[in-house]
């Protein structure tokens, strides 16, 4: 199987996106996969769901895909709220029919599972920030290998038949050096968030994703660098929220 570049939670932001997929196709990656929110919070809604449909990869709901197609989003908080409102206002009908219809999970060739969240309660958008949290998903993944985005944090997990494991070293790698390869050993089970493409939360504001190799048995996590002051400029040219450009610079 090809090198499979693995890329979530792009919300909106162009100018991550184009960096992600120019490094991306540096990597001579043949496949691509989007684990969801593709809109949200950024200035280039409309933009992005055209780049990912164009590129023709499965996608998977996140829950700002499933927001944007409700006319009410009293559920969210102001600023998201706001975000989400500008959002839906700038989505042609055909665009909000394609985020509509995008299924909770997926399988991808029998190789790995696609979530936007997990799988235990794919609706319910909860946020896996720890093993005890992933420790419910782990009872409904039957592959090895699960990629999830959602917290904007990339993260690995492990399931060793009766233990979830953190496995933190390879996050803490990634922040010093920017990359890091994480081989995948027979006889566990991974839960992988990939990061964030669009609005990073691990206080590294370059943008994040991940590449599978299934014929070397590894998962890469990559940081990208991007125009993030341009990103800033184009949120506060439409009118979003100044706190969205703001958390962009800090990676928050």
């Amino acid at each position: 199987m090809p090198k499979t570049a693995v890329i979530s939670d792009i919300h909106a932001n162009l100018h991550a996106l184009y960096a992600v997929m120019a490094d991306f196709q540096c990597e001579q990656c043949t496949d691509v996969v989007c684990l969801g929110d593709v809109v949200g919070y950024n200035a280039y809604p409309q933009e992005c769901v055209n780049e990912i449909r164009a590129i023709g990869c499965p996608v998977v709901k996140g829950n700002h895909d499933e927001e944007v197609c409700r006319e009410d989003q009293t559920r969210m908080n102001p600023i998201a709220r706001q975000a989400m409102e500008w959002t839906r206002s700038r989505l042609d009908e055909d665009s909000l029919t394609w985020l509509r219809r995008l299924p909770l999970q997926r399988i991808e060739r029998s190789k790995f599972v696609m979530v936007h969240s997990s799988l235990d309660q794919p609706m319910a958008w909860n946020y896996i920030l720890n093993a005890n949290d992933a420790a419910g998903h782990f009872n409904r993944q039957f592959l090895p290998v699960c990629f999830h985005g959602h917290t904007h944090q990339p993260r690995v997990f492990a399931w060793d038949g009766r233990h979830s494991i953190e496995m933190a070293e390879y996050w803490q790698q990634l922040l010093h050096d920017g990359e890091v390869v994480v081989p995948l050993q027979p006889g566990l089970k991974y839960f992988i968030n990939v990061g964030s493409v669009g609005q990073p939360r691990d206080g590294d504001p370059r943008a994040c994703y991940g590449i599978y190799d299934s014929d070397a048995a590894t998962v890469t996590l990559r940081r990208v660098e991007y125009d993030v002051a341009a990103a800033q400029q184009a949120v506060l040219a439409v009118g979003l929220p100044e706190y969205l450009a703001e958390r962009l610079g800090a990676g928050q």
